[in-house]
């Protein structure tokens, strides 16, 4: 399968789901196995970190360039907004249940990678399945089947998987394909959870693993209709970043000097926690009208026409009014102050005190300013297309880039 790169966004690693269900390794299934089974073999499979895994297979691993995350850590999903990727090394053993003999091993590498569209909900995965090593009775051969799960009540309708029913497979071994699924909902929004269950069988032996949504939320494709005048689907745990541009220069001066001198530095990544959309216009409107509100003069100095530009934004849940602040008189004050050079117009970002080398206050909750229109509404227009490019509904999550570096 060809390997898409996620754009220019970063991926994300995403943790285990808190309490979420761990398969129980070989060593303990071999334990655990009696002759009461009445099977001459017994098989078990287990996920197990590619450092584990004998040199060759890692090298073989490596070889299979086949998704975006190849390179990265094996065994954990990374994330982008419209995509989930994760490679895989499963080890399983073939033994003997009474006296726990070591019959035959066999290692594997999966590569999955999901991709979804913003602007449809239809979205694909494929599947990569390589078996690299095997050793004793397993050389002979053995079936390997998967299944796939797409649950969100009736909301997931999923095509058939990579390959039909258990599959004989051997050394070097390769089977792909890929799943196709779609939102069948057009109202509102579902989530729609992945989930995977792999058998082995060798004769009447047989080992299932399952992974998936039930472990991290990575798994999970949220689709909706609420944002654009299309339907779309997205990784809804992937944080995206919203970057004010530089075109806007002393508005973006003006997030990165709030994000810096704020204690809670809203949106800044590595510092702070995200922004968090509210989607709620008549909200947004009074955060707007609390913290501009009357006490809010233009600077004679400022460009006209100019405006009270506020961060955080009104559009978000860190605004200021939602924060308990009751008027914008308490916000950080800055102003964009014009002054000409050699006849040249520059603008430069102000606030009380900076003459005296004193910083705004670290415990406000809100901060305004004195901005030239063009820049105040650019960002806002900007902010506009980026939450329906993200398809950000009302309480996702977002970074704010204002140049600010760690």
């Amino acid at each position: 399968m060809a390997v898409e790169q996620p754009g220019t966004e970063k991926p994300q690693t995403v943790p285990p789901r808190e309490n979420a269900p761990e398969a129980e390794a070989c060593p303990q299934l071999r334990g655990q196995a009696t002759a009461a089974e009445a099977k001459a073999t017994a098989l078990c499979m287990e996920r197990v970190p590619a450092g584990e895994a004998p040199a060759k297979v890692k090298r073989a691993a490596a070889v299979d360039d086949v998704t975006w995350c190849d390179g990265k850590e094996m065994g954990k999903p990374y994330v982008t907004r419209t995509s989930i990727c994760e490679n895989q090394v499963i080890h399983a053993i073939l033994f003997e249940p009474t006296t726990k003999e070591l019959l035959g091993e066999a290692w594997y590498t999966i590569k999955q990678e999901v991709n979804t569209q913003t602007s449809d909900v239809h979205f694909n995965e494929d599947f990569f399945l390589r078996v690299q090593a095997v050793s004793g009775g397993l050389n002979a051969g053995f079936n390997l089947q998967i299944k796939g799960k797409c649950v969100a009540t009736s909301a997931c309708q999923q095509g058939p998987g990579p390959w039909t029913g258990p599959a004989p497979v051997k050394l070097l071994s390769e089977k792909e394909g890929t799943w196709q699924r779609s939102w069948k909902n057009t109202t509102k929004s579902d989530t729609l959870m992945l989930g995977y269950e792999l058998t082995a069988t060798y004769g009447a032996a047989k080992s299932t693993l399952e992974w998936g949504a039930n472990q991290s939320r990575a798994w999970e494709v949220r689709c909706d209709n609420e944002v654009d005048k299309f339907a779309g689907c997205v990784v809804p745990l992937y944080i995206p970043t919203f970057e004010v541009k530089s075109k806007y220069k002393e508005a973006r001066q003006f997030i990165g000097m709030v994000q810096a001198s704020m204690s809670s530095h809203p949106g800044w990544e590595g510092k702070g926690q995200p922004l968090t959309r509210e989607a709620d216009d008549k909200v947004a409107q009074k955060n707007r009208d609390i913290v501009c509100d009357s006490t809010f003069k233009a600077d004679p100095s400022t460009p006209k026409p100019a405006q009270c530009d506020e961060y955080p934004f009104a559009k978000s849940k860190q605004s200021g009014a939602q924060q308990g602040v009751t008027s914008g008189k308490v916000c950080q004050q800055y102003t964009v102050r014009a002054s000409t050079l050699e006849g040249k117009q520059y603008l430069d970002l102000t606030w009380p005190g900076l003459k005296e080398g004193k910083m705004p206050p670290a415990n406000a909750r809100c901060a305004r300013a004195s901005m030239p229109k063009n820049q105040n509404e650019g960002v806002g227009g900007d902010l506009g297309r980026f939450t329906k490019a993200q398809r950000l509904l009302g309480g996702d999550g977002y970074w704010v880039d204002a140049g600010n570096k760690l």
